[in-house]
């Protein structure tokens, strides 16, 4: 089970009974609904309701694993691993379907492309055209380049290939790249892998790293994990999004998390649930349930923080409603709002009747502790916090963890945001 679009529109139908949980004028609760509510419906319809798959525009030279990575990704076998060398370049369309994950993805392979590439580094006129066939017919969000270990230092040509491309179709038809190093297991012996264990082959990826950011300009850097470079960099720029090391001939595939989640939060809003949801990959949904509760923190911390009083009780309470259905739906569980009454319930909450919202909103208040008073930035942003990461403890671990508990991380959480800004 995923989240199902048309299951979206159902749930969010109900949020309109959380006001109803509230006292409050009506001309009141429907402006607050309107403008809080509507701004959080809004967001996520952009990313569920209106969701496309993703298209992703793939470059590299033979024998690179252009094939295994686009299998690495899509965990299943898509593309057959193909022994011929192609001498000419010709596009590889692909259409995957993921019915019972709501989802399809759009792959293009450019084979041959940097076989056709001079040892100068001239791209024949046709091969110029192709590629300009190809970004205006298929419009992709992201390039992959793909290059093994040996043809980094060696391949410098093929780097200016994509430099001379990018300068031919200028910044509006040519999309960002992402590098993909594939097949850093070269750098290792047998018994050298994975290279956390050993400090010579994660030397020998890093440098290989350094030298993609040096030699396509990208001087500011940032480790994907903030303490280990070794997973890639991410880059400050329009043009290159990053370098990511792969290991992704079989399984178990090596650093394809970082690749996914580099990737997928590079891609246009509307394609990232389907790049995500398709995998099939639990840790990278429980980080969309995650970029999921800081946004709608944020949002909450901002009702909070307007002169309203008491009325915005029942908006604070209906993005926390649909915060919670969200994140069950990112579990894989059926998005609706029965979903979130069985969180409530296993935090304690009283047995739902009738309409299923309002109950909720009633049981909510206990997780206010200001409840039938103003809610400042501070605690609304909190409680909304503390309430999503509890959420994904239930969800995705079965584990029941009071919101309550989590405060204090919700406060630290709240000091890095002012931090930040």
């Amino acid at each position: 089970m995923a989240i199902d679009p048309e299951k979206f529109r159902g749930f969010t139908d109900q949020l309109s009974q959380i006001a109803e949980a509230a006292p409050m004028s009506d001309e009141r609760s429907k402006n607050l609904m309107d403008t809080a509510i509507g701004t959080a419906i809004s967001d996520m319809e952009n990313l569920i309701d209106k969701s496309r798959a993703p298209v992703l525009y793939i470059m590299g030279r033979s024998g690179v694993g252009k094939s295994s990575l686009i299998n690495a990704l899509a965990n299943k076998k898509v593309a057959e691993i193909d022994s011929v060398e192609p001498t000419t370049p010709k596009s590889t369309p692909y259409h995957i379907s993921f019915g019972e994950r709501y989802a399809s993805w759009d792959i293009i392979d450019s084979r041959g492309l940097f076989e056709s590439v001079s040892p100068d580094g001239d791209v024949p006129a046709d091969t110029v055209e192709l590629v300009k066939e190809d970004l205006k017919e298929y419009d992709p969000d992201v390039i992959l380049h793909v290059m093994s270990p040996d043809q980094v230092r060696a391949g410098k040509e093929d780097f200016d290939t994509v430099k001379k491309l990018r300068a031919e179709f200028g910044p509006s038809l040519f999309p960002p790249v992402l590098y993909c190093l594939n097949k850093v297991d070269t750098h290792a012996a047998p018994n050298q892998w994975p290279p956390e264990e050993h400090p010579e082959v994660a030397g020998k990826i890093k440098r290989n790293l350094d030298f993609v950011a040096e030699v396509i300009g990208e001087e500011s850097k940032e480790p994907f994990e903030s303490t280990q470079p070794l997973y890639g960099y991410e880059f400050n720029s329009e043009e290159h999004i990053g370098v990511v090391p792969t290991f992704l001939l079989q399984e178990p595939y090596w650093n394809v998390r970082t690749l996914s989640w580099m990737l997928g939060s590079h891609l246009p809003e509307s394609a990232q649930l389907q790049f995500f949801q398709a995998q099939k990959r639990e840790e990278l949904m429980r980080q969309f349930s995650r970029s999921t509760t800081n946004r709608f923190a944020t949002l909450a911390g901002g009702i909070g923080g307007a002169p309203t009083p008491i009325a915005d009780l029942p908006v604070l309470l209906g993005l926390q409603f649909m915060l919670i259905g969200l994140i069950g739906g990112f579990s894989c569980r059926e998005i609706k709002a029965e979903t979130a009454t069985e969180y409530v319930s296993a935090m304690g909450g009283t047995a739902v009747t009738g309409f299923v919202a309002r109950s909720v909103a009633r049981t909510l208040f206990e997780f206010v502790p200001v409840a039938g008073a103003a809610v400042s930035a501070s605690v609304a942003f909190t409680t909304t916090w503390a309430l999503g990461r509890s959420a994904e403890r239930y969800f995705f671990d079965d584990e029941t963890v009071s919101p309550n508990s989590l405060r204090d991380q919700a406060k630290e959480a709240l000091e890095a945001r002012t931090e930040d800004d």
